[in-house]
């Protein structure tokens, strides 16, 4: 009855979730992957070791990963830092500061350089009246590794943010009520009880922000392209531009490149997940605003740190009970 169960309900779920997945995500790159590995004589890794033996090849994947690491670190600090500010503070207005945070993760980014371009070029009116105004003519402030780096952060701090909100959201208040109580400073509430808890959550918006930084195009055309700062994916435009003989496969092999370097983050991500992972004992969340006879049913979240909101839970009472997985609910965005 239990095999019976499984099949029908969570494991058909389970392989069609897998199947759905293995059609839209895997297939695609494995037929990329085969177009960098065909040749004349069959299969042969002849052609990625040509590829990865160029120059350019090795200087945009060296550009790709410094400005990916060091913009997801610069997002970490800045997104958990105003996480905190948000999720542990009682300033008002939270909720037009929350509408500014997310702000770039809504704008292309494309747009976003144009206008920090802009911003802060010598026409601008705010650098004009500060007197910093770089001249007319001068190399615009913004062309350069720290200018790629810097939007790169600001676009991609959102996404921590959330991940961090919505992880000091999860925690028992009674926690940092206690340790305020025992005499607790706000540093040492940080850094003994509130950072052992978010490091795992940590090192999920690094990973979000690296390889969100990683595939982006917009402000790595647009910046790095005039300083002369070439990426991954500015590499494969200049490259498709081009209309050699062999554009395709190259393409392939610097795409598959890319692909790996995303796919080796998200492992190691989940590998230190679970080595970060603090076990924490509680007084049990509230539950949903709805009584379900006696038991509270929910999918499972695809990400332990998000919960889905009240409709969603009202939803899941009309799903067979062993489709779902008995879990108590609470919005993230609750007080």
């Amino acid at each position: 009855m239990i095999l019976k169960i499984r099949i029908n309900g969570e494991g058909m779920t389970l392989a069609i979730l897998v199947l759905i997945a293995l059609l839209l995500l895997a297939m695609p790159m494995v037929l990329l992957a085969k177009v960098g590995l065909s040749s004349d004589d069959g299969i042969s890794l002849a052609r990625f070791a040509q590829v990865l033996d160029s120059r350019s090849v090795q200087r945009a994947l060296w550009n790709s990963l410094e400005s990916g690491v060091l913009s997801a670190l610069v997002a970490v600090v800045f997104g958990t830092m105003v996480a905190l500010v948000v999720g542990l503070t009682d300033i008002r207005a939270k909720g037009v500061l929350v509408f500014l945070i997310l702000l770039p993760m809504m704008i292309p980014p494309h747009v976003t350089a144009i206008s920090w371009i802009q911003a802060l070029g010598p026409s601008s009116p705010v650098m004009q009246w500060l007197g910093i105004a770089p001249e007319i003519g001068t190399t615009h402030p913004l062309y350069s590794r720290g200018g790629v780096i810097m939007l790169l952060a600001l676009q991609h701090a959102p996404m921590v943010f959330l991940v961090v909100l919505a992880a000091l959201r999860s925690f028992p208040r009674e926690m940092i009520e206690a340790a305020r109580i025992s005499g607790g400073r706000p540093l040492r509430l940080f850094t003994r009880i509130l950072l052992p808890l978010l490091r795992p959550y940590l090192v999920a918006g690094f990973s979000l922000a690296f390889v969100s930084a990683l595939g982006n195009f917009g402000i790595q055309a647009l910046l790095g392209i005039p300083a002369r700062y070439t990426t991954l994916p500015v590499l494969i435009w200049q490259r498709l531009a081009s209309f050699g003989p062999d554009v395709l496969a190259d393409l392939a092999v610097i795409s598959s490149l890319l692909i790996a370097v995303a796919v080796a983050v998200v492992v190691l991500q989940v590998a230190l997940q679970r080595r970060l992972r603090t076990a924490m004992i509680g007084p049990p969340k509230p539950h949903c605003g709805s009584h379900w006879d006696g038991h509270d049913y929910l999918l499972r979240p695809p990400c332990g740190c998000l919960s889905p909101p009240h409709w969603f839970c009202r939803l899941c009472h009309w799903w067979p009970r062993h489709w779902c997985a008995p879990m108590v609910c609470r919005s993230p965005w609750t007080a």
